[in-house]
């Protein structure tokens, strides 16, 4: 099922809203929806080059639901992604919310951590959602990476600049 108006048919803030609720949903494990009700089949993403796969390699909605799913797995569940600031609507055609990821490392990514497992992590980025039909056809990721290695004890990525 498409994201529909709520009953308050503020289509501004309620396609946002259930937009970002969907995505979320997806990311914490808790979405009972099916991603082609939100996702395009084929999807561009733009991902920061170190600690993410290429960015060509998330062509399609399983593509990125696989990435998603393998993220999840190491953490533990009740891993949760909340929007800080937003999500906004903008210009009906973007959703874009500041957000923290919080969680119990389980182990996994990163292969370089030190920590051990149980480790508990917060990290925050931005998602840009582009949408196309209201559903989600680009997304942008911007994340403190450099802090999550920090956190698990990990090796800094070659080619990432470090102050």
């Amino acid at each position: 099922m498409r994201p529909t108006l709520g009953s308050a048919g503020n289509k501004t803030s309620d396609l946002g809203q259930a937009i970002w609720e969907f995505w979320t949903g997806l990311w914490n494990g808790t979405g009972g929806s099916d991603p082609a009700d939100f996702i395009t089949d084929d999807v561009t993403v733009h991902l920061p080059v170190f600690g993410m796969p290429p960015s060509a390699s998330l062509t399609t909605r399983d593509d990125v639901t696989r990435w998603i799913e393998g993220f999840r797995s190491c953490y533990r569940p009740g891993a949760r992604f909340a929007a800080e600031l937003g999500p906004w609507l903008v210009g009906e055609e973007y959703v874009v919310a500041r957000w923290r990821f919080t969680g119990t490392w389980q182990g996994g990514v990163p292969a370089t951590a030190t920590a051990p497992p149980g480790t508990e992590v917060s990290l925050c980025g931005v998602d840009i959602l582009r949408l196309e039909d209201r559903r989600i056809a680009e997304y942008w990721l911007s994340d403190d990476q450099l802090d999550l290695y920090g956190q698990l004890g990990a090796t800094i990525p070659a080619g990432a600049r470090v102050r």
